[in-house]
């Protein structure tokens, strides 16, 4: 099944694996990639053939939140079983119930700042299933 998301939060994927105060906010960014890799891991195995790209766009043409133009991070996926993430009717409502609340680091390169740094499915992240 292939699967895209979109997302408010700074989820580059900048490959730092390092704590050094010059590429802190890289590292930071790959925190929060790795941490919605995580994420999606605790139900499925996931293949993916580039790292999320960033568009400026109107959040709302998302189904996110927001009329101001915003940095927009996408990220499009795999994974190996069919309906992994199906509750009830919807195809995406077990992503929803993994990344509600999941806390990520704040304050990189996003345009829309958050009150809580947590993911919040419908606000600041959402799913779709691709055909």
């Amino acid at each position: 099944m292939h699967y895209r998301l979109y997302s408010l939060v700074d989820i580059t994927n900048t490959r730092q694996y390092q704590n050094t105060a010059e590429m802190r906010q890289a590292r930071n960014q790959q925190q929060n990639f790795d941490t919605v890799i995580q994420t999606i891991g605790m139900r499925a195995n996931i293949t993916y053939d580039s790292p999320p790209k960033v568009t400026v766009d109107v959040p709302s043409t998302y189904g996110l939140e927001g009329n101001e133009l915003a940095s927009i991070w996408i990220f499009e996926w795999r994974c190996e079983r069919e309906f992994l993430f199906l509750d009830g009717t919807d195809h995406v409502g077990y992503l929803k119930q993994l990344f509600k609340l999941v806390p990520y680091i704040p304050n990189l390169t996003e345009t829309t700042p958050s009150e809580l740094s947590v993911f919040m499915p419908g606000k600041n992240i959402v799913f779709e299933m691709l055909v």
